[in-house]
């Protein structure tokens, strides 16, 4: 057959199914209906996954099981989402008022970050909110935190993933740990540098210092030098103050360039970060959510339910509403063994219905849910 002939074909076939659709859509309502009357949740698991299984046992041809699956459960995703207009109508945002709560960005912040002077995450916070920004450096992520959530800071910055490593699983444990939202986020160019002290050659060096990124970003150069021992020290920019103030030039600290200005080190091997494109992204955290009119990307953290193909259910709701997922990572739940939670960043704006809709869609899905801010993305370097 020519391709006009197939496409005529599927034509006719979509013909004849648009019907049976709308016709299951007018008992979708009708369900919709039943559940206010009852009180009822819109997501019926049990249901679903009896939906899905009968839908496989009618097949001959077991080749086409996940098409069919797909087809079904993106089926069932639009039938959640009628159903969630019709019981929520146009004020689907109730339930997430009950998730997040929306304030005005403070003017002049006092900014709280980890590390010393020269510290990535200061970088980090004077690209964000300016060179003359009150900055202010504690020892930890958790102290960041800490600091906003009893206010003695406004804003935090905190490092959340790495281009070159991955997520920083520290820090995401922490975001759910303490109720705090994201309000921006900055990427910052990571540049490592071995920094010395004066007259040091990297021949004098037997113990280098950074922190555990540092080490991880810059593990290729390293391989070169087997016997020099290596020190995880709580930030790159600390190590290299320590260096400094230790006077021996068997001493090194991995950091950037800026620390060598700072605290009067020589730079020993630069650019020494096994990828040339090694970028940092960072969260700036505040203990109120704000969500602006150019905010376009949000951050939530939620549990699933152990039920065979919920990820799956979750991942099509977004497709289906045309939300792009630009990052989901899991982490295990501490409290319970073998259960995760996954972070998840996507496209959109809570002031859009369609958005505040496919979100409560989601929420509808799972066993735990937390919006962790809606901000303006950041420019990747």
């Amino acid at each position: 057959m020519e391709l006009k002939e197939l496409r005529d074909r599927i034509d006719e076939i979509d013909r004849q199914l648009l019907p049976l659709f709308l016709e299951r859509m007018d008992m979708t309502s009708k369900v919709a209906d039943y559940k206010r009357e009852h009180n009822m949740a819109i997501l019926d698991e049990a249901r679903e996954r009896e939906v899905l299984e009968n839908k496989l046992a009618m097949l001959t041809d077991k080749s086409r099981e996940n098409d069919v699956y797909e087809f079904f459960s993106c089926v069932m995703s639009i039938s959640r989402d009628a159903q969630t207009r019709a019981l929520y109508g146009m004020d689907t945002v109730k339930k997430l008022d009950d998730l997040i709560s929306f304030g005005e960005r403070k003017e002049n912040p006092r900014v709280v970050y980890a590390g010393v002077e020269g510290a990535y995450a200061e970088q980090a916070a004077a690209e964000y909110f300016g060179e003359d920004s009150d900055r202010r450096p504690v020892r930890s992520f958790e102290e960041v935190l800490r600091a906003i959530e009893s206010g003695e800071g406004d804003c935090g910055v905190v490092p959340v993933e790495n281009s070159s490593t991955g997520g920083i699983s520290e820090a995401l444990d922490l975001l759910t740990k303490y109720n705090l939202y994201i309000i921006g986020e900055q990427y910052v160019e990571v540049n490592h540098c071995l920094l010395g002290n004066r007259s040091a050659s990297i021949r004098d060096i037997k113990t280098v210092y950074s922190h555990e990124q540092g080490f991880l970003q810059s593990s290729e150069y390293l391989k070169r030098y087997p016997n020099i021992k290596r020190e995880v020290y709580y930030n790159t920019a600390a190590a290299a103050e320590m260096v400094a103030k230790s006077g021996d030039i068997s001493k090194a600290a991995i950091a950037s360039r800026r620390n060598a200005e700072l605290y009067g080190l020589d730079i020993l091997a630069e650019n020494i970060n096994y990828s040339a494109k090694n970028t940092t992204r960072f969260l700036i955290v505040a203990n109120r959510a704000v969500c602006e009119k150019d905010a376009d990307k949000i951050s939530a953290a939620f549990v699933l339910p152990h039920e065979a193909g919920m990820l799956h259910r979750v991942l099509a709701t977004f497709a289906h509403g045309g939300l792009n997922l630009t990052r989901i990572e899991s982490r295990p739940v501490c409290e319970h063994n073998f259960e995760y939670r996954f972070f998840v960043d996507y496209t959109g704006n809570l002031a859009d219905e369609n958005v505040r809709r496919i979100t409560e869609n989601v929420i509808g899905q799972t066993s735990e849910f937390r919006i962790l801010g809606n901000y303006r993305a950041g420019e990747h370097k």
